[in-house]
């Protein structure tokens, strides 16, 4: 008995029932925005395929309606699109979960460095002339100074972060804006 590929061992359990209603699902999402359009897509999402019915969330019951309407040409569209075809499409604003309201608070120039700073509106107006908002780069001597100052860093940080709604963890404003949880939990999602 010889050791398979790692591509080998891969394509054999993608060749499982499981998986393969996981990968149908993801070509639902990769797809979705052209099969209805990117503003559509905006006011809905795929949840779920259960017996080859795909469940859609929408915004509001006027978007369930209308699109219910359209079901037919929108799952003609995403079947030519697909591996596996769908049966129907059945729409719901249930489960539809609004972006929550936030507490606008200071933004200091750092958190506007951020990689994960997606930014606002009312905050680009804003200007940060406080010096007390970020501590200063300053030259260290020793590690403990230098654990020190980090630490300070931190502290500062954690006053203008968010809380993760899955993990609980201090996590930039920018994740939450974009993915509605941290980084690190969105990656776990995708896996």
């Amino acid at each position: 008995m010889g050791f398979s590929g790692l591509q080998s061992l891969i394509t054999d359990i993608e060749a499982q029932p499981g998986w393969q209603a996981r990968r149908q699902f993801g070509q639902v999402v990769e797809y979705w925005p052209k099969a209805v359009g990117y503003v559509v897509a905006r006011q809905t999402k795929p949840a779920s395929i259960q017996r080859h019915v795909l469940y859609v969330t929408v915004a509001n019951a006027s978007w369930a309606q209308t699109l219910t309407l359209e079901r037919r040409r929108i799952l003609h569209k995403l079947n030519r699109l697909i591996t596996l075809p769908l049966e129907d499409i059945r729409f719901s604003s249930a489960k539809w979960h609004a972006k929550p309201v936030r507490i606008e608070q200071p933004v200091s120039d750092w958190v506007r460095k951020h990689p994960s700073y997606v930014g606002h509106p009312s905050h680009e107006r804003e200007t940060t002339t406080d010096t007390t908002t970020a501590p200063k780069q300053e030259h260290t001597k020793t590690p403990e100074e230098a654990y020190a100052l980090w630490v300070t860093i931190k502290k500062t940080q954690q006053k203008y972060q968010e809380i993760c709604p899955e993990c609980q963890c201090a996590c930039p404003p920018g994740e939450i804006a974009r993915w509605r949880m941290c980084a690190l939990c969105i990656v776990k999602t995708w896996k």
